[in-house]
């Protein structure tokens, strides 16, 4: 039986593939900053201000949902704070686990999508 998504269907698994893309990036990058220079980086503080702005949505969607334990947006906001971090210089030892906390997210993220089966 052949299974057809719908458009809709089609853009929030390229959305939801895009974030977890990113989720990877994010934490390689979270990971990298003990050993490599970040600081000031422009593309650092656009990952910084897109993960703010995507933990507050998915945050504030989740509360209108009362579902008060959003544990994804939780870690965006960690991402968020993080990746301002490593931009303003303040790189801690502890960068190495968040960072594959976040990556270990958006291989989760893809795996997820990939195995979905809607019906």
């Amino acid at each position: 039986m052949s299974y057809y998504l719908t458009r809709e269907e089609r853009w929030n698994h390229v959305a939801s593939a895009l974030v977890s893309v990113s989720d990877i990036v994010a934490g390689i990058l979270i990971y990298f900053s003990r050993s490599y220079d970040f600081t000031s980086n422009p593309v650092i503080i656009l990952l910084s201000l897109f993960y703010f702005t995507l933990a507050i949505w998915a945050l504030g969607i989740n509360i209108m949902r009362r579902n008060y334990l959003e544990w994804k947006g939780i870690i965006d906001i960690v991402t968020g704070v993080c990746l301002f971090l490593v931009f303003s210089g303040s790189v801690y030892e502890f960068f190495g686990m968040i960072g594959i906390f976040i990556a270990i997210k958006g291989i989760l993220g893809l795996f997820l999508i990939t195995t979905s089966q809607n019906s």
